[in-house]
């Protein structure tokens, strides 16, 4: 599965100052620091998008030097992440979600917990359901936090 992050159809073109290499770079380097012990998992999920809901946005495209394709340039970029602490057992009974939201553009400042949002946001927005496997109690409880500290502390 690691290898398949590198395949061609997981990238798309960013904006690297101000966005990949700044705010979205920031972001990542957070979740990297998130799992401190085993009894805990931290699962990611990232996608690009086009539109948000229903809206109505153009897209631009971009043409490669390398390739006579050309490429869209989505217009928005999000995370979402799920926490789960495990009972000694193996079996959990608590989760915590967060979500993030950018419009694809340059960033003056790398303060991303500004952008958070809540999962079930994010996917009234894309028309996914993202962790569709939760028991249903647990997913109707945690999706709706939008809050970077309150996640952080979970």
């Amino acid at each position: 599965m690691v290898q398949q992050t590198y395949y061609a159809i997981n990238s798309t073109p960013q904006i690297q100052n101000g966005f990949n290499g700044g705010i979205w770079n920031s972001l990542e380097g957070a979740v990297r620091k998130l799992v401190t012990n085993k009894d805990e998992t931290v699962y990611v999920v990232t996608g690009a998008a086009f539109q948000k809901g229903n809206e109505n946005k153009s897209v631009t495209w971009i043409q490669p030097e390398y390739d006579s394709k050309k490429c869209p340039v989505p217009n928005y970029y999000w995370k979402v992440l799920l926490r789960i602490k495990y009972n000694s057992d193996g079996t959990f009974d608590s989760a915590s979600t967060i979500g993030f939201w950018f419009e694809h553009k340059a960033y003056s400042n790398s303060t991303y917990a500004n952008y958070a949002v809540s999962v079930n946001e994010i996917e009234s927005w894309t028309g996914f359901d993202l962790f569709e496997n939760l028991p249903d109690p647990v997913e109707e409880t945690v999706e709706d936090n939008n809050n970077w500290q309150s996640f952080q502390n979970f």
